[in-house]
């Protein structure tokens, strides 16, 4: 006579496939999740920058600190990356805070932004650096520290757009994926790193 039903053994075999397949349907959830978040970042860092080359002339005599009101009135902010209770900064999709801001000193002028990326992924900080490489001929220089504080930081990791890039510095057009890689380990055991786009640059082309 055949007994209906399964095993405890089949049935321990049937949860441990079910689980394995959960593990995989998770990881690839994660892995699409992050692919979206990065293609997004791309799309609100490059609008800011797009929007400023489309506005140079309009935005080159501004000396502001704090320039996301600004650029919002431009219509240059996704709106999604505003904060209605925060004047001061944007927020990518990530949630990192930037800081617009069109300044500088010694006679010196940028306009550029900071982008508070703590201790992220590799996969941000290269995606950074693909999105500011696409647009090497909007861009002064990129810099990548592990900072906050300063927007100056180290010059090794500065990098610079088309118009700014002699032989002796790093060009953002000859970015290659290993020396991404090389820059971005320096957020390695810090928790405060920064990635600043710069761009109209009215001074010295030192």
């Amino acid at each position: 006579m055949r007994e209906n039903g399964r095993s405890m053994i089949e049935m321990l075999g049937v949860l441990a496939i079910v689980g394995v397949l959960s593990v995989g349907a998770m990881s690839g959830y994660a892995k699409a999740m992050l692919k979206y978040k990065l293609n997004k970042q791309t799309e609100q860092i490059g609008s800011i920058l797009d929007y400023a080359s489309l506005y140079s002339e309009e935005l080159r005599e501004s000396r502001v600190w704090y320039a996301a009101e600004l650029m919002n009135k431009l219509g240059a902010i996704p709106p999604e990356m505003i904060d209605e209770n925060d004047r001061e900064y944007i927020y990518d999709v990530f949630g990192n805070k930037i800081l617009l801001t069109f300044t500088g000193s010694s006679g010196e002028h940028y306009k550029g932004m900071k982008i508070n990326i703590g201790d992220s992924t590799r996969d941000i900080c290269i995606n950074l650096f693909q999105m500011a490489k696409l647009r090497s001929g909007l861009i002064w220089q990129t810099l990548f520290t592990r900072s906050t504080e300063d927007v100056s930081g180290e010059f090794a990791n500065r990098v610079f757009g088309d118009a700014y890039c002699p032989r002796v510095r790093t060009c953002l057009k000859d970015l290659t994926m290993d020396k991404m890689d090389e820059l971005c380990s320096a957020c390695t055991g810090t928790n405060e790193c920064s990635f600043s786009i710069l761009w109209d640059y009215q001074g010295s082309k030192n």
